[in-house]
């Protein structure tokens, strides 16, 4: 990292000196200092925010997978209630099917009524 933060130093400093025309020798090399020691501060925080932007690039990633991990449990879940609430239907449905369908007919048969005892009255 430390030859990129060079190369970036360098870079700005390439670009600001060329526009700073006129100066004495002396108030040029003070310049020099000055634009060099902040170029490379500003190369520094570079390389540090793009490092910032990786890992909260990486935690909205992972993020992003954990959610889409639960949204998947919560389907299989919810697949697997229903799958339980299929076969629970069709258990009920086999079993009304054989009680709606007798093995023999039952007949009913009606039990002759008993004679009623006369009471008789004096």
């Amino acid at each position: 990292m430390s030859s990129d933060k060079k190369t970036l130093a360098n870079q700005l400093s390439g670009l600001l000196l060329p526009k700073l025309k006129g100066l004495t020798e002396k108030n040029a090399k003070k310049l020099l200092e000055t634009v060099d020691k902040s170029a490379g501060e500003i190369a520094k925080k570079y390389v540090k925010f793009i490092q910032e932007q990786d890992k909260e690039a990486a935690k909205a990633k992972e993020k992003a997978e954990k959610a889409k991990k639960k949204v998947a449990e919560k389907e299989s879940k919810k697949k697997a209630k229903l799958a339980k609430k299929a076969a629970e239907m069709k258990q009920v449905a086999q079993l009304m099917s054989k009680e709606s369908t007798p093995a023999a007919p039952k007949v009913a048969a009606k039990a002759p009524a008993k004679p009623k005892a006369k009471v008789i009255k004096k």
